[in-house]
C-alpha cells in the first residue's frame, strides 16, 4: 500500500522530517508568567498573576473563574472571592487594583441595616479593637489579626460593617464582617486553625448576576495560550503558520517549543537568541525521523523551524532589526506560502537572532491552536512609528529536481511504501524589506535572499517492497540519533 504526506521541515543541512505517528496532545513547560489551575480550567497571567502570588494566592482570592478579558472598557478576571481589575494608567506596582466588590454588595444595605450604619467614635476606647475614621468601624479579634496578616488595607480595603449574624443560602450562620473588597466569616469550629477565618465568595456571587461574564467562565485546554494585550504596550507585529499534515511528534514539539518563549521580554537595546538566550531546552522534545544529508536518520526536535520561521515573520513584520537569519536548503511546504520568508536553526551554529532597537523592552507572546494546526508569535512593545513594507517574492533561476530516492526502513510495514518528500525545484528568491520612520528615513533595507537547492521526491519502503527503476537508492537506514535544534 503507499501513503502519501507534503513535505516537512528543513533544516540547513538537516531536514527533520518525521515519520506519520499518532496525535500528542503535548502539554506545554510551565511558564514563570503563567500558572495554570485545573480545577477551574483558567490560568492566572503576567501583573495579575504577579498580585495573585503577592498577595496570597489560592487561600485569598480562590480560583480563577475566568480568563483575563475586557468588561467595561476594563481588563478584569474573576476569581472566587475576588474580582481583578488592570488599570494602566496608574503606577508601576500599582496598575492591579481589587473590584470593591464588598460595597457592591451592600450600598442599599448600609442605609438601614444597624451594622453598616457609620459609627461617630472608636466603639471600643480600650484598644481590643481599631477604629478606621475613614469609613466609620472598627476590626478586633480574629478579623483584625487575619486582615492584618493577610494584605490589609492593599487587598481587603477598609471594613465598611461592623462584626454580625448573617444566613447564608445554605441556611448557615456565621459572624461576618464586610470589607470594601472582601466578607470575612468566623468558623469558630475551626478555631486555632487557618481555617477559622475564610472569605466568602463574592467574586462568584458577582460573576452569577452577569451573564455576559459568565459566558467567560467555559474553561480553557492547558495546552492552548490564550494571547490577551499587555498593559501600556501596542502589537508591534504578529505572523501565523500552519503546520497541518505534520506527524503527532512534531506538533508535540512545536507546542512545547513555542511555550518556552511565551511571556519573554527582550530589553530595548538587547539581542535575542533563540538557541542561546536561556528560554530554549531541548530537554522534552520528542524524537523522530529525519532527513539528513540525503538520507533517514533519527532525529530530536522536529517541528524547531516551525516555531523558529514564526518568530522571524514576527520580528520582520514588526520592522526589528534581524542580526542573523539563515533560510532553509530547501523550500519548505509549511512555509511555500511566502517563498524566501523563512528561518531555520540548528545547534551549534545556525541560530536565528534580532535585536529590539525600539525606545522600550519587547515582550514575546505565543499561542498555538491545536484544532487549526497553527501557532502564533505576537511582539508587543513601545511605538516609535515605524512601518514596514514588502516587495516581492521575486523568483528565478528555477532548477529541475533530480531522481526520486528510495530508502529502505525495517520498521514499516510488508510492502508499505511512505513518500516523505514531494520534491520541489530548486529557485533563488529575494524578498525586499524597507522599514521606515514617520519622518521618512529609511530604519532598516533588506534584500533577503535565499538559495533553495532542488529538493527530490522522497520515499522510505518496508519488507517485500522493490523499488522502481530508475530511482536512487540510498542505504537502509541507521539507529543513529542526534539532537537537532
Amino acid at each position: 500500500m503507499r501513503r502519501s504526506m507534503p513535505l516537512l521541515g528543513v533544516l540547513v543541512l538537516m531536514v527533520a522530517l518525521l515519520l506519520p505517528a499518532a496525535p500528542v496532545q503535548a502539554a506545554p513547560a510551565a511558564s514563570d508568567e503563567v500558572t495554570y489551575f485545573s480545577q477551574t480550567g483558567h490560568s492566572v497571567r503576567l501583573e495579575f498573576k504577579r498580585f495573585f502570588e503577592r498577595f496570597g494566592g489560592l487561600p485569598i482570592f480562590g480560583l480563577p473563574l475566568t480568563e483575563a478579558f475586557d468588561e467595561d472598557g476594563v481588563r478584569v478576571q474573576y476569581f472566587e472571592r475576588a474580582r481583578f481589575e488592570l488599570q494602566p494608567q496608574l503606577p508601576d506596582g500599582q496598575q492591579v487594583q481589587l473590584t470593591q466588590i464588598g460595597r457592591w454588595f451592600t450600598n442599599e444595605r448600609a442605609t438601614y441595616e444597624q451594622p453598616f450604619l457609620w459609627l461617630g467614635q472608636n466603639p471600643d476606647p480600650t484598644g481590643q479593637r481599631t477604629f478606621y475614621p475613614e469609613s466609620g468601624h472598627s476590626l478586633g479579634g480574629a478579623f483584625r489579626s487575619y486582615w492584618a496578616t493577610s494584605g490589609g488595607l492593599a487587598v481587603f480595603g477598609y471594613p465598611i460593617s461592623e462584626e454580625f449574624g448573617e444566613t447564608n443560602a445554605a441556611g448557615q450562620t456565621y459572624t461576618v464582617q464586610y470589607f470594601e473588597r472582601a466578607r470575612f466569616e468566623h468558623h469558630p469550629d475551626q478555631a486555632g486553625t487557618p481555617g477559622e477565618v475564610q472569605l466568602g465568595l463574592l467574586g462568584r456571587e458577582l460573576l452569577n448576576q452577569r451573564p455576559a461574564a459568565m459566558a467567560q467562565t467555559a474553561p480553557v485546554p492547558e495546552q492552548v495560550t490564550v494571547a490577551e494585550p499587555m498593559s501600556g504596550l501596542v502589537l508591534l507585529g504578529k505572523a501565523t503558520t500552519g503546520f497541518r499534515t505534520s506527524s503527532g511528534a512534531r506538533e508535540s514539539n512545536i507546542f512545547k517549543t513555542a511555550e518556552m518563549f511565551n511571556n519573554v521580554v527582550v530589553p530595548a537595546g538587547g539581542e535575542y537568541s533563540f538557541l542561546n538566550s536561556g528560554h530554549f531546552r531541548a530537554d522534552g522534545l520528542v524524537e523522530g525521523y529525519g532527513i539528513i544529508g540525503g538520507r533517514l536518520e533519527k532525529v530530536v526536535g522536529g517541528g524547531l523551524c516551525q516555531v523558529s520561521t514564526t518568530m522571524y515573520r514576527a520580528v520582520a513584520n514588526a520592522g526589528l532589526q534581524v542580526t542573523r537569519r539563515v533560510g532553509h536548503s530547501y523550500v519548505v511546504y509549511f512555509y511555500e506560502n511566502i517563498l524566501g520568508f523563512d528561518a531555520t536553526v540548528f545547534s551549534p551554529g545556525v541560530d536565528f537572532r534580532w535585536r529590539n532597537d525600539t525606545p522600550g523592552p519587547v515582550t514575546i507572546r505565543t499561542s498555538y491552536d491545536a484544532a487549526k494546526s497553527t501557532v502564533t508569535f505576537e511582539l508587543w512593545g513601545v511605538s516609535d512609528g515605524r512601518k514596514t513594507t514588502f516587495a516581492g517574492p521575486f523568483i528565478k533561476n528555477k532548477r529541475a529536481p533530480g531522481r526520486a530516492v528510495w530508502q529502505f526502513d525495517p520498521s514499516l510495514g510488508r510492502g508499505v511504501v511512505s513518500q516523505l518528500v514531494h520534491g520541489r525545484d530548486g529557485m533563488d528568491v529575494n524578498l525586499i524589506r524597507t522599514v521606515s520612520m514617520p519622518d521618512g528615513t529609511i530604519k532598516h533595507y533588506n534584500d533577503i535572499a535565499t538559495r533553495y537547492a532542488p529538493w527530490t521526491d522522497f520515499y522510505a519502503y518496508g519488507p517485500g517492497v522493490n523499488p522502481p527503476k530508475g530511482v536512487t537508492i540510498a542505504a537502509p537506514l541507521a539507529p543513529i540519533t542526534r539532537a537537532a535544534r
